[in-house]
């Protein structure tokens, strides 16, 4: 306990840094380099990075770019690699919601987790972390909402549970806080997924109208419904 209470000022340190080194982004920094930047930003206690594929995760950020989205919630942020490229995406006054079951640190919201996060907002941006969390908890909806000002949603992107029921639980929760012409994407919707994302996804595409990306190598995958 000593020696992680002694590491405390040198993890801040790396995090100050880092959160420094998004700050110092131009505004106009192409999606591209952003999703190279983020998975090459690393710290001492962290990184960013997403995991999805370069050019599924670049169509997906065109799509939510001409949309360019006032409200954005996320299920399932992991170490941030998403949330940081929705901030590039997003309006300058938009608010960004992370939701996630894991732990923020042992400080809460004033660990070097948060800290990083939180800073990964541009201009008038906010972003609102709300973790640790279950995604299929009607509170934890009803949370969020109240973070909104019951403002609807403008951009949901669901990469948390990947099971079957939690992934389908999270669509019934959470879409109908989608505003009508919103996007709601999927990652990992590619058939041979090894998960139970491909199974909901193409039950949905049977009811709904969808668009998908499977492409680059490795693939996963993301698939999208607009809202009508």
């Amino acid at each position: 306990m000593i020696r992680r209470v002694l590491e405390y000022p040198r993890l801040y340190a790396a995090a100050l840094g880092a959160r420094r080194r998004v700050r110092r982004l131009p505004p106009d920094l192409p999606l591209a380099d952003a999703v190279a930047f983020g998975r090459a930003l690393t710290w001492r206690g962290g990184r960013l990075r997403a995991t999805q594929s370069t050019e599924e995760i670049l169509w997906l950020l065109g799509l939510v770019q001409e949309l360019r989205p006032a409200t954005v919630v996320e299920i399932g942020t992991d170490e941030g690699g998403t949330l940081f490229l929705w901030t590039r995406v997003a309006g300058p006054d938009a608010t960004l919601v992370a939701v996630d079951v894991r732990p923020l640190g042992l400080l809460g919201r004033w660990s070097t987790y948060a800290f990083v996060r939180r800073g990964l907002a541009r201009a008038r941006q906010r972003v609102e972390l709300v973790m640790p969390v279950d995604s299929q908890s009607p509170a934890t909806v009803e949370r969020v909402r109240r973070l909104l000002g019951d403002r609807p949603v403008d951009f949901l992107f669901v990469d948390g549970d990947h099971s079957y029921d939690a992934v389908k639980r999270d669509y019934e929760l959470w879409s109908p806080l989608v505003r009508h012409g919103g996007l709601i994407a999927f990652h990992d919707v590619k058939p041979d997924a090894p998960n139970d994302v491909p199974r909901f996804w193409s039950e949905l595409k049977r009811s709904t109208a969808t668009e998908e990306c499977i492409a680059g190598d490795p693939s996963y995958g993301i698939g999208v419904v607009r809202v009508r």
